[in-house]
């Protein structure tokens, strides 16, 4: 699948110690890509690590062939575990690890070693 992304707009939390953006997909005559190929791309663009890369959202446009979303880039990952909601963070793993993960959360089971974050 072939799409471009387009930083709209980067902006450095300091007291976080994150980097917020905002951005823009175009997918012209393809489906919205996935949350991780998007993440791979962004943590390419901005040479980061991409498991402190995470994708808050992805609009969609009806009839359009553009998305625009945002996107949270930690420096540690104490501060990712801290601000990110937990979906937020489970969303952002494989389709496979996910099912793992609320697995494993419902029979109460230990389940952060599947984050990999350290």
């Amino acid at each position: 699948m072939s799409f471009t992304i387009e930083i709209l707009e980067e902006k450095k939390n300091p007291i976080i110690d994150r980097m917020e953006i905002k951005f823009r997909i175009d997918h012209f005559n393809a489906s919205t890509p996935n949350r991780l190929e998007v993440k791979k791309k962004i943590a390419a663009i901005k040479n980061a690590n991409e498991k402190f890369t995470i994708i808050r959202n992805i609009q969609t446009h009806f009839g359009g062939a553009y998305d625009v979303g945002l996107a949270n880039i930690y420096e540690e990952a104490k501060e990712l575990q801290f601000y990110e909601p937990f979906h937020i963070q489970v969303r952002n793993l494989p389709k496979d690890t996910r099912s793992e993960v609320y697995k494993l959360k419902k029979r109460k089971e230990p389940y952060g070693h599947l984050f990999d974050y350290e």
